[in-house]
């Protein structure tokens, strides 16, 4: 299945056109709008509802079908996709032993199609496509054509809502989108959070739920109703069956969704300004730098398991949260040495006469270095990015950036090289201990739970950010 096709589980279709108050017979002279329809699972549900309606208010046929034509709006950019969704929806008028339907769904990009109509209801959930996932041409137009994506790393789905917010009825419109919940804290979905904000009245969270089969997204349902004007969000944690009501006015940048009066309050050090916490360094190629099955030969060379020498001097300990938790021992070849307390870069030949094992392996492995989007000044036997380099020296902590049920943090040492998660060392007169017991406090813990973001069943990922700002 393309990615750009995750279909919406039936149960959620019905609770969103309950949710935005799609039946009655009301809904006869209303225009409807899904504008990624895929195989029309939404659309199936759309569809009976209206025919179940008009059925009983003894609509002749040759008008059901009209109408059907006329109000129900569909776009879907893929040829077969959209034929199965007209195969779909055939089914439910033949069902009803309708005469044939000229449906009118779009084979083309709704975010480069203007219909300049305005739509009463919007029912959709929108193509889960990452920026690193679009092309650059793709991201050009994007960014050209939509607040939303303006700034940063935006995701596909925010142009849709934007849109879509647009393509409203003025006075009485409605929309409900299944979104991943990542748009409400992610730093580049600021100005769609804006967007939204004017008018949008609920949103559901299904954090710990596991909706789609096929991809692990973390999803909420956003209301959003022309017909209130309200300063305040219904906001309901679909798991926990908690709901609350929050002042528009008190979301701020991230909308974390948590009353200010529940919130703990801290102290007042920022721990950003007594410690610096940062990513690990960055070699954009770890399969080849980490050695992670490897035997001692002798004092001066270990064996890895693809059968290299190894020069264990051109050697540090490596250490991720994955291995830490499973007490893993892994070895990372680090080609730089410090000198007087400043990171210093061998020139190639050095490297060569120094390391000549080292240098076998990694050139043997050169292709595949050649081809990372390095930095311009990173030689081919180096990391990627000089991030972090010149801090390493040095004892450090080393935390997750996705935690679960605890902040699990690791002390390593001055020759370790930490290179997935994040880690921490003083910039004042304060010692690693006490950074280890502020980063396990149940004030810190209660902290970042609100600020992450959810990732996967319980998991919670976090910025280097969230962090430098909680106050001990």
């Amino acid at each position: 299945m393309d990615k750009w096709q995750i279909f919406t589980p039936d149960t959620y279709v019905e609770k969103m056109l309950d949710i935005i108050g799609y039946s009655g017979d009301a809904i006869l002279d209303k225009t409807v709008l899904e504008n990624s329809c895929g195989s029309g699972n939404i659309l199936v549900k759309v569809v009976e509802r209206f025919i179940y309606e008009a059925l009983n208010k003894k609509y002749s046929k040759y008008d059901i079908v009209k109408l059907l034509s006329k109000n129900i709006v569909g776009f879907e950019i893929d040829k077969e996709v959209r034929e199965e969704c007209i195969k779909n929806l055939n089914k439910i008028t033949e069902r009803f032993s309708l005469p044939e339907v000229h449906w009118t769904i779009y084979e083309t990009d709704y975010l480069l199609y203007e219909t300049g109509e305005r739509f009463d209801f919007i029912i959709g959930n929108p193509p889960y496509i990452t920026y690193q996932e679009l092309n650059n041409e793709q991201r050009k137009v994007l960014k050209n054509n939509f607040i939303s994506c303006q700034k940063g790393k935006f995701d596909y789905c925010y142009p849709f809502i934007e849109k879509s917010i647009k393509s409203l009825n003025e006075d009485n419109g409605k929309l409900i989108y299944l979104i991943p919940s990542s748009i409400f804290k992610n730093v580049f979905g600021r100005n769609l959070r804006e967007i939204l904000k004017p008018d949008i009245s609920e949103v559901y969270d299904f954090r710990n739920i596991k909706i789609f089969e096929k991809a692990l997204v973390s999803a909420s349902l956003i209301y959003v109703d022309k017909t209130k004007k309200t300063n305040t969000l219904e906001y309901v944690n679909v798991f926990e069956k908690e709901r609350v009501i929050l002042p528009k006015n008190e979301l701020g940048e991230k909308w974390n969704f948590v009353d200010s009066k529940k919130i703990t309050k801290n102290g007042s050090f920022r721990l950003g300004d007594y410690f610096k916490i940062s990513n690990s360094v960055a070699t954009l190629l770890n399969e080849v730098f980490v050695i992670t099955d490897f035997e001692e030969v002798n004092s001066k060379f270990i064996k890895s398991g693809q059968g290299y020498l190894i020069e264990k001097e051109v050697l540090r300990d490596a250490a991720s949260p994955r291995s830490k938790a499973y007490s893993r021992k892994e070895a990372i070849i680090f080609p730089y040495y410090f000198e007087d307390g400043k990171l210093l870069h061998f020139t190639e030949k050095e490297f060569l006469e120094k390391f000549p094992k080292a240098y076998e392996y990694l050139w043997d492995n050169k292709q595949k270095l050649l081809k990372r989007k390095s930095d311009r000044s990173s030689q081919w036997f180096e990391y990627g990015r000089s991030q972090a380099l010149q801090y390493m020296n040095q004892p450090k902590l080393l935390l997750s950036s996705v935690i679960t049920h605890q902040v699990n943090v690791y002390k390593l040492g001055k020759n370790t090289i930490p290179y997935s998660g994040f880690y921490l060392i003083p910039k004042k007169n304060l010692d690693l201990d006490f950074a280890k017991e502020i980063l396990e406090s149940s004030g810190l813990f209660e902290y970042i739970s609100i600020k992450g973001i959810s990732a996967s069943g319980r998991s919670l990922r976090f910025s280097v950010t969230d962090f430098l700002d909680y106050k001990f």
